[in-house]
């Protein structure tokens, strides 16, 4: 890795490389070269380049330093995440839904996001038999019905998880890592964060209420829900799947096991969600895959 990186044109010397292992999907590292320290992604498509380009210039993100088909080179700041902060839930949503709202106006339009082929790949990918995915394609196209188009759409970060927040002690934030960023409803967006840092419904009114104080948009509350459904679904997938692929290759260790409590989170969130959505066509079918989950130690939250 250390040849590769020292190969690119925005380094001279590169004196010593260190793996930041916190992220869960490309390669992270730490990079001193040229008496400075750097942070290094591997890249999956373009995406991420435009936004995170866009979002330095507006100081939303890390500003990007270089950047080719393999690499994205931006500053490294030094500092924790907020899923580490001492911060409490209300300060920490509070900062999340002030660089969701930048984030939302800024000036691009990535791709627009694409529910179905996002589902489709997970199932597709996933190591479920035959029987089991057609459950989850019949499950797969309940959600995706009501998920109608909207024309208020923006620039979606896609994955706000607090750990994607940097703030320093002087209480400066930044927003990093734009691969899963899109053009969806604000309401998208708002959901994923949501899901993904699995919020009480206490904490999902405050977020409502701080992005709707910050952005003057009213959320529609119909559509954030149908959204839930959708982000929790596929963050189930996603989860086992990567928790699938490390056990097929090593023992289980603790990082494995915290990717099969964070789909069963999700698929917990999942069923909550239904009961909220008040759906008894979709609570049936949910209540037919509970079955198929058990089995993969999904029903049980732990």
């Amino acid at each position: 890795m250390k040849d590769a990186l020292s190969a690119l044109p925005c380094f001279t010397q590169v004196d010593s490389i260190s793996i930041i292992a916190s992220g869960l999907s490309q390669h992270c590292f730490k990079v001193t070269a040229d008496n400075k320290v750097y942070f290094a992604k591997t890249l999956s498509d373009n995406t991420e380049v435009l936004v995170a380009e866009c979002a330095g210039k507006s100081d939303l993100g890390p500003s990007v330093i270089y950047h080719d088909q393999h690499w994205l080179i931006s500053n490294f700041i030094d500092t924790d995440n907020l899923a580490l902060s001492t911060l409490g839930a209300d300060e920490k949503i509070k900062h999340a839904m002030k660089l969701m709202v930048q984030c939302h106006q800024l000036n691009i339009k990535p791709a627009e996001l694409s529910a179905k082929d996002i589902i489709n790949s997970l199932i597709n990918n996933s190591h479920y038999p035959k029987s089991q995915k057609a459950a989850l394609f019949q499950l797969a196209k309940l959600i995706l019905e009501p998920l109608t188009i909207s024309l208020n759409n923006v620039c979606c970060h896609g994955d706000l998880n607090f750990s994607n927040i940097l703030m320093n002690q002087a209480k400066n934030a930044w927003l990093v890592d734009y691969e899963c960023a899109c053009t969806a409803p604000v309401e998208y967006d708002l959901a994923m964060f949501i899901a993904v840092n699995s919020l009480d419904n206490n904490d999902r009114t405050r977020t409502i209420e701080q992005y709707e104080t910050q952005s003057s948009v009213c959320v529609d509350l119909e559509l954030l829900n149908r959204y839930l459904l959708f982000c929790y679904f596929i963050n189930t997938l996603w989860y086992f799947n990567a928790y699938h692929e490390k056990a097929l290759v090593e023992e289980m260790t603790e990082d494995t096991a915290v990717l099969l409590k964070h789909a069963q989170k999700q698929w917990y969130g999942f069923h909550s969600s239904l009961k909220v959505n008040n759906s008894p066509l979709l609570s049936r079918l949910s209540n037919k895959l509970t079955n198929i989950f058990t089995t993969l130690n999904f029903s049980n939250q732990t």
